[in-house]
């Protein structure tokens, strides 16, 4: 096989500081050269692996100070890289999640940040419920399921703080949302005193008729009732129904809006296990009754219940395989020393496909600018650009004098011009922005990333010769 058309492999690294665990996942992902649906060839991971899977450890929290202890984690992490027999330097990629309510801690963005720098070479920082609901439902398996199965599935990853949401049709996730339904939301000493409250937790004070404070003694029937009420709001809101004044309390994010009928429900994260019944251990948490409450749920309402590959490590996996993308094969990087760049946020100028003049596309970057609140000259953004630009070679170059005309101080003072196609037209747009504008390096032009406007990517060194760029899309929302 000649060196152009043989597969890539890269080491990627999945880590979830979750609410109540974290653990890491290690897996080999392989790259392959395939014919897209419209003819055109590109990489695509063709094959995961799993070479490790991690030890699962209780989330280190200062409960009084609302910190994740990182040094703990970091020696965690030491620690597992020992077991796994690998190095930093070993890992091309991957990313660090951090979810639930641990994402609220006073200390979570820069605790995430500073693990992905240590974690490896090009592993991304993220955070977001929306974007764990996404994930999680990859790494369960669930999509790949409705994918093969031609079905509709909601896949609810229920964890320590929140339920993460993922309504899959044909393999494709068409909705998400999260709400503040988890086993550790409270949490027990040996003599069932409290040691632990998230504050989600208090909306439940009114119906229980209980003050939650440290200390205070919580019975079994308690835990139950306790236990009860957040598994039915949780049903509220897969059923739409939005009914419960304490489901509208507890929803993080906007509630499920698709109109399909589902075909099977899946559960997966911590709580899944007791769902299933893999498991009766007790963490002194909520952990067990609320899967037996959500299990009852289940039943009452007769569901078809699917069983997916992966229960409590869904998040971790899909954290360490499906976060990465690689651009189309017609991409353009005049410069690889200001690579890898992260957490650029995405921004769309929306353009009038019928006027594309050179004023129309420096006025509409410009607003694009100033709707982000990012100022030329000092922040790095990617502009990201749909449908169509001008295919001709006039046409191209209207369109990146355009650019050069709305960001002066940012050609000015050398910062990397990144920007994304739809389609494969990117390496087109390096050229004719080379040979006909003042700008003459820091140009990063990829293609064929599925990318919105408001999320975040990472971009790596090309690989292959140059005809692949890592990219890593995602979200970066701390809740504090």
């Amino acid at each position: 096989m000649d060196d152009e058309h043989k597969p890539i492999y890269l080491k990627s690294l999945g880590i979830d500081v979750g609410t109540t665990t974290s653990h890491i996942v290690y897996s080999l992902l392989k790259l392959e050269k395939v014919y897209s649906p419209q003819g055109r060839l590109k990489f695509e991971v063709t094959e995961r692996k799993i070479l490790y899977r991690g030890k699962i450890i209780l989330t280190p929290i200062d409960v009084k100070n609302q910190t994740i202890n990182y040094f703990e984690l970091i020696n965690f992490l030491k620690d597992e890289y020992k077991k796994a027999n690998i190095k930093p330097d070993d890992i091309d990629t991957g990313a660090v999640i951090i979810t639930g309510e641990s994402a609220k801690k006073h200390n979570a963005e820069d605790l995430v940040k500073a693990l992905a720098h240590k974690a490896g070479r090009f592993v991304a920082a993220t955070a977001g419920p929306n974007f764990e609901s996404v994930i999680a439902a990859m790494g369960s398996g669930a999509v790949k399921y409705s994918k093969e199965n031609s079905e509709i599935i909601i896949n609810i990853d229920i964890g320590g703080g929140t339920s993460n949401i993922a309504v899959v049709s044909n393999g494709k996730v068409i909705d998400a949302s999260c709400v503040n339904v988890g086993g550790r939301l409270l949490a027990f000493d040996s003599e069932n005193r409290i040691i632990r409250i998230e504050e989600p937790i208090r909306f439940l004070e009114p119906l229980i008729g209980i003050k939650f404070d440290y200390g205070v003694y919580i019975s079994e029937e308690i835990k139950q009732k306790i236990a009860k009420f957040l598994a039915e709001s949780l049903f509220d809101l897969l059923f739409k129904k939005h009914s419960s004044d304490l489901a509208k309390k507890l929803l993080m994010t906007n509630p499920l809006s698709f109109e399909e009928k589902i075909d099977k429900y899946s559960f997966s994260g911590g709580v899944a296990e007791y769902i299933y019944e893999r498991t009766t251990r007790d963490y002194n948490d909520l952990g067990k009754y609320l899967g037996s409450e959500i299990l009852k749920l289940v039943k009452k309402h007769s569901l078809s219940l699917y069983t997916p590959k992966e229960l409590i490590r869904a998040t971790v996996i899909g954290a360490g395989q499906y976060t990465l993308k690689v651009s189309g094969v017609t991409t353009h990087v005049s410069d690889n020393t200001i690579l890898p760049l992260h957490n650029i946020p995405v921004i769309e100028p929306k353009l009038n496909g019928k006027r594309l003049d050179v004023e129309t596309i420096s006025k509409a970057i410009v607003k694009s600018y100033k709707l982000f609140d990012k100022i030329d000259g000092q922040d790095i953004v990617a502009l990201l650009f749909k449908g169509a630009i001008g295919g001709s070679y006039a046409g191209l170059t209207t369109f990146v004098k355009g650019i050069e005309k709305a960001i002066p101080k940012t050609i000015e003072n050398e910062l990397p011009i990144i920007l994304v196609f739809e389609k494969d037209i990117a390496n087109s747009v390096g050229n004719v922005m080379v040979r006909e504008t003042a700008v003459k390096q820091n140009i990063v032009s990829i293609d064929e990333i599925d990318v919105e406007e408001g999320d975040f990517i990472d971009v790596d060194k090309p690989k292959a010769g140059g005809l692949v760029v890592p990219v890593v899309v995602k979200s970066l929302v701390f809740s504090n």
